[in-house]
């Protein structure tokens, strides 16, 4: 008997994947976010006094790519949904060619769907005309039509067919005049505030974020709207660096460290209780000292242990449970690892790979040098390696690329550091590591 990925879980008395990567939703998903929300009790505790100590906020949430950032925001939110503060369903995902005017109107759009998804439980929440006008200015965004109509007439929808409906005019003035109506009306229902969560910082180029924030200070200044825009540890460096933005910043950027080993273990323990099926019999599927291991290689980066272990699973599908050791998952991986990649190089493109991924971040001026090559061949292998999504540009300085591998690639070394070797020279150890992947 076989199994595919989504009944495996069912082997281990589990309703689904305890190491999914998504984030943890306000509302609704299979883990509730309050209780499945493990550690930054500091972090959580500074962001909850920015928002309940003002009358409007604009702060900054920051860390690597895989931390938590966004779980983090939507657990403050769900605790201050809690206490009477009106929030998005979902996060708001800042896009590069957005202007002031495109930001404030899928700010507006978001509040829209919420409203909508809130109205039978709150039908007092907005009143009907706002309601249509939000309506409409929705189907200018999703419909990406610029061509506003500032005087609509015969909207029918209950509203009367001579009623006529004036929507914003396109300028980010007049958007912002609506914008602060619909957080009027909403405080009538006796909310405290609203909370707006935007992520997708670390996407914009330096400028765009400059000239972004540049064309939204004023709006982001709205009173009792907390605004908390998240980004990788390089958006705050930018943001600050404007002076006119800055200036109005509620406090210094939340800056979101890895979790410790011990707590990703309860958060994972928390995981397994919370997705128990009640009429199977639960085991743990795999030994504590595996986390360590992932740990301990990923830097405590989450999202990257998550999608390991994840991949651990996929990889070995069978007709019973098999709880992972230190020893199984240094097989699987690197065995996955193997497939995936080195019959798609030739041996001069796995010399370079693992060049990058011994040194963690390297040029290719600095390749160049260490394999004794040309730097134009270099770039040709690393273009390849982009290409393949083995590796990805970690920084720019000037012209200078920096490169690192993609998490997946380190699962080579977990083969690695089972078997410990004398430090050699550089060229040796390339050749010895390439020996030993290729066996």
């Amino acid at each position: 008997m076989t199994f595919d990925v989504g009944t495996i879980w069912e082997l281990y008395g589990l309703k689904t994947n305890p190491f999914f990567t998504d984030p943890l939703l306000i509302f609704g998903g299979d883990i509730d976010l309050k209780i499945g929300f493990i550690g930054r009790e500091e972090e959580t505790k500074r962001l909850r006094n920015v928002i309940y100590s003002n009358n409007g906020s604009r702060i900054l949430v920051s860390g690597d790519v895989g931390i938590g950032k966004t779980t983090f925001v939507n657990y403050v939110r769900a605790i201050a949904s809690q206490d009477k503060f009106f929030t998005t369903l979902k996060e708001i995902a800042v896009q590069p060619e957005w202007n002031g005017a495109d930001f404030i109107l899928n700010t507006l759009s978001a509040i829209y769907y919420t409203i909508k998804l809130r109205i039978d439980i709150e039908p007092t929440i907005i009143n009907k005309e706002l309601l249509r006008k939000l309506e409409l200015l929705v189907d200018i965004v999703e419909n990406k039509d610029k061509n506003y109509s500032l005087n609509i007439g015969a909207v029918g929808g209950g509203y009367g067919t001579t009623s006529n409906i004036n929507i914003p005019s396109p300028n980010i003035h007049s958007l912002h005049l609506f914008f602060e109506q619909i957080i009027q009306e909403i405080k009538k229902n006796s909310y405290r505030g609203i909370i707006l969560h935007y992520n997708n910082l670390e996407i914009l180029e330096i400028k765009q974020l400059q000239t972004l924030f540049q064309s939204i200070r004023d709006f982001i200044q709205t009173r009792d709207t907390h605004f908390i825009f998240i980004g990788n540890l390089i958006v705050p460096q930018i943001i600050t660096q404007i002076k006119r933005v800055n200036s109005v910043m509620s406090d210094t950027p939340i800056i979101l460290e890895s979790l410790n080993v011990k707590e990703i273990k309860k958060l994972l323990d928390t995981r397994i209780n919370l997705l128990s099926s009640p009429y199977l019999k639960v085991s743990k599927p795999y030994e504590d000292e595996v986390i360590s291991r992932l740990y301990s290689l990923y830097e405590g980066n989450l999202r990257y242990i998550l999608h390991s272990m994840s991949t651990v699973f996929q990889e070995i599908i069978k007709d019973s449970p098999l709880i992972i050791t230190n020893k199984e998952l240094t097989k699987v991986l690197s065995e996955t690892a193997k497939k995936r990649w080195l019959s798609k190089l030739t041996d001069w493109e796995k010399e370079v790979l693992f060049l990058i991924l011994e040194e963690g971040e390297i040029t290719n001026k600095d390749i160049a040098q260490k394999l004794r090559k040309q730097k134009q061949n270099v770039s040709k292998v690393t273009n390849k390696l982009l290409d393949l999504c083995a590796i990805k540009v970690k920084s720019i300085q000037g012209k200078e690329k920096f490169f690192t591998v993609e998490h997946s690639i380190k699962w080579f070394l977990l083969e690695k550091e089972a078997q410990p070797t004398k430090k050699i020279n550089q060229e040796q150890n390339i050749q010895k590591i390439l020996g030993e992947w290729d066996k």
